[in-house]
């Protein structure tokens, strides 16, 4: 059910993909994920909400609702654990490597949207690193490797994220 959900949402992400990218002979929109993993302590566990918050090492701390709980009776208020966030993305090419102005845009709104410039695409494994806003690097796993072909470093993507997230806390080994 879970996986027909997610071929729902990203269905209906490519369908609000911007069309520009087809007129301008950009790259079809892609789907794909994005993986953040950390270390941090656990300073609260609500358990009947299934959320966690996590200290990381430099003193930030963010809060998970946490989609696998499989571990949860596990996790304890200043234990140490590992949380694995996916979330799916459907990428737009918006404008070709050398297109356009010379300085690239980057911006990120509320409804979970990044633009971004490619650096780097590994098209064996279908990995893009992505510069988004305040130049931090992201990366983005594409769901089908040969549909990067045509992806070069220099582009400019919109990256529209699910509004869920697949989210992990497990204790740290």
């Amino acid at each position: 059910m879970k996986v027909q959900a997610r071929r729902i949402i990203a269905g209906a992400l490519i369908a609000a993909a911007p069309l520009m990218s087809f007129a301008a002979g950009l790259p079809a929109p892609f789907e794909g994920s994005s993986t953040l993993q950390a270390e941090g302590v656990v300073t609260s566990v609500d358990m009947a909400k299934h959320s966690v918050t996590v200290r990381d090492a430099r003193g930030s701390q963010a809060s998970f609702n946490v989609t696998d709980s499989r571990d949860l009776t596990q996790i304890k208020q200043g234990g140490k654990v590992h949380v694995r966030m996916v979330r799916n993305a459907v990428i737009s090419v918006t404008r070709g490597a050398g297109q356009g102005a010379a300085t690239p845009v980057v911006q990120s709104n509320t409804a979970g949207n990044v633009t971004a410039e490619i650096q780097t695409v590994d098209h064996a494994s279908g990995i893009l690193a992505l510069k988004g806003p305040n130049d931090a690097v992201f990366h983005i796993k594409g769901r089908e490797p040969a549909t990067l072909a045509n992806v070069t470093p220099g582009m400019q993507v919109s990256v529209a994220f699910a509004p869920q997230a697949s989210v992990a806390v497990v204790p740290a080994q």
